[in-house]
């Protein structure tokens, strides 16, 4: 291999190949140097990377529209539990309302007691309403 850059600079032989078809000397120097320019790589195969391309496009195509029917899906699932959670809510307001309605009713129920058993004797009926504010 040459270390010179100006070394891999060839010119195009003039004959590369001798009647027989073997290379010339200036037809295996000129390939020598070539190889070597190119780094010794082998090449690529332009239609086969055009072809990879497209197909890595459709992927990707494909990909971002499955990503959009999944976004689609979760907008939807987030407007569901939006909603559920708008009604639990307001279930969970009715509850603590019928809540207080019974704390009230009981309380209610347990003065009236009081009230009942007050009636019946008039020294508990004095007792109950001095007690009472």
């Amino acid at each position: 291999m040459s270390t010179d850059p100006t070394d891999l600079n060839s010119p195009l032989p003039i004959q590369i190949c001798n009647q027989d078809g073997t290379l010339t000397a200036q037809g295996k120097a000129f390939l020598r140097r070539l190889w070597e320019r190119t780094g010794y790589a082998p090449g690529t195969d332009s239609t086969w990377t055009a072809m990879e391309a497209d197909i890595a496009v459709l992927a990707a195509a494909r990909a971002q529209s499955v990503a959009n029917a999944a976004l689609a899906e979760a907008k939807a699932a987030l407007e569901l539990a939006e909603q559920v959670l708008l009604h639990a809510t307001s279930i969970r307001a009715e509850a603590a309302k019928a809540l207080e309605l019974s704390e009230d009713s009981a309380i209610l129920s347990v003065t009236a007691r009081g009230n009942a058993q007050a009636a019946q004797s008039p020294d508990e009926s004095m007792i109950f309403s001095i007690m009472k504010p």
